[in-house]
């Protein structure tokens, strides 16, 4: 009996999710995504979002947000990226209040979030306003590999 069949369904889930969100990096750090892979990438982060909802807090769905946000800003698709950076950012003030989870990080990347969204609806003021969000709080992080980690993806903002 291997290890993943004397997981409970709520650890299945949870690797799952974990799986999920962790194997949309490739897609979105490649400039060369193809239409394929980006449609799928969609179609993964729904899924790590509704497993998240089963199992996870809030800071897991702020992520899961973040990700659907994401996949759609690069897949050039404007109203859903700014659908769900926008209920990232409404859950992420909520975790930062009540989720033992959240991290001095988890703020950054919402603004990042929101400021790809508004790159991909071609409003550069917008972009540039959240994008500089992003960077005052990246700026204050307490841990410098944090720093370089939000700063590497404010980088990549197309403003």
């Amino acid at each position: 009996m291997s290890d993943d069949e004397k997981m409970t369904l709520k650890e299945a889930t949870k690797k799952l999710a974990i799986q999920s969100n962790n194997g949309l990096w490739s897609i979105l750090d490649n400039e060369q995504s193809t239409k394929e892979e980006i449609e799928d990438a969609i179609h993964i982060a729904h899924t790590a979002r509704y497993l998240w909802s089963k199992v996870g807090t809030i800071i897991n769905l702020v992520r899961g947000d973040y990700m659907i946000a994401r996949v759609y800003a690069q897949a050039s698709r404007p109203e859903p990226a700014l659908h769900y950076a926008q209920r990232c950012l409404e859950l992420a003030k909520e975790a930062e209040k009540d989720d033992p989870g959240f991290k001095d990080w988890d703020m950054p990347f919402v603004y990042e979030a929101l400021a790809r969204a508004h790159a991909s609806n071609g409003n550069k003021d917008e972009c540039k306003k959240f994008r500089d969000i992003a960077q005052d709080l990246t700026d204050k992080l307490s841990t410098e590999e944090d720093k370089k980690v939000c700063q590497g993806e404010i980088d990549k903002i197309p403003c």
